[in-house]
């Protein structure tokens, strides 16, 4: 059988270089500075006996820093200091052994296909790169579980930035009812319903009336924060995604925050 598989939304085109717009007309500036590749096996649930529809389909887009302090860096923050190949190679033998032992537990009759997808992308803009890592698995039941991380990256410093790199303590007071305010219209986006100051954002599509900021990217028009299913979120709710417009951030960001923010904005 055939598994119908809920997608994901990417932000940035899929393994495919994105410079910001600037740039792209003349070319590309970053176009030389990564390069991605598609790794993918089959795993079939028994090995030389034919049980239909019973395998693991892997499909790996994976993202090179062509630069060797670079490349040494994303290896580091992507794939716990290996190569992408050996990267490949390690998912490729863990889900095999894996996916072997359930199909051995359940056995022929009851044995189903599993799914594992992760696709890289990256933005460039200036001197800093934003890496999302998607991915999805399906091993069984009524849905699979998917999700995105992003890695925001100072390339002439090779280091991963922070919020609390961007943005003092102080900031992050300010910015707190910025993102509150988005998350209730957010809300009211999904459900139809508004969601008014007065009223605990559980009171909305979320699970909690406090949040956590952590995962976020800078966009041309700001910054966007992002929570994956079930950390902000019921599965049928989808990941929560809102931006806080650069105007509004003015005051907020530190130095390097406003250097961030001079890179991406448009």
């Amino acid at each position: 059988m055939k598994i119908t598989k809920i997608r994901f939304t990417l932000v940035f085109f899929l393994a495919a270089l994105v410079s910001c717009a600037s740039s792209q007309e003349h070319g590309g500036a970053g176009s030389t500075m990564f390069s991605f590749t598609k790794y993918t096996q089959v795993i079939p649930a028994f090995e030389g006996r034919s049980i239909p529809d019973a395998q693991m389909d892997i499909s790996l887009t994976l993202i090179a820093a062509r630069e060797a302090k670079l490349s040494k860096f994303i290896c580091l923050l992507l794939y716990d200091g290996m190569s992408a190949k050996q990267y490949a190679e390690h998912i490729f033998s863990d889900y095999k052994k894996e996916f072997r032992e359930y199909a051995d537990d359940v056995g022929e009759e009851q044995v189903r296909s599993w799914s594992y997808e992760e696709e890289h992308a990256v933005k460039v803009c200036g001197s800093y790169a934003v890496v999302s890592k998607n991915f999805f698995v399906y091993t069984g039941g009524a849905h699979g579980g998917y999700g995105t991380t992003y890695y925001v990256i100072n390339m002439n410093t090779t280091e991963r930035l922070t919020l609390n790199d961007i943005i003092d303590k102080a900031g992050f007071a300010k910015l707190k009812p910025f993102v509150d305010r988005e998350l209730r219209l957010y809300s009211q986006e999904v459900t139809g319903e508004p969601l008014p100051p007065g009223l605990p954002l559980w009171e909305g599509i979320y699970l909690e009336a406090d949040f956590e900021l952590d995962d976020f990217y800078p966009t041309e028009s700001g910054l966007a924060f992002w929570w994956n299913v079930y950390e902000l979120t019921p599965y049928a709710a989808g990941p929560v995604n809102v931006t806080v417009s650069w105007n509004e951030l003015d005051g907020i960001l530190n130095t390097k925050g406003s250097e961030l923010a001079k890179a991406f904005r448009k």
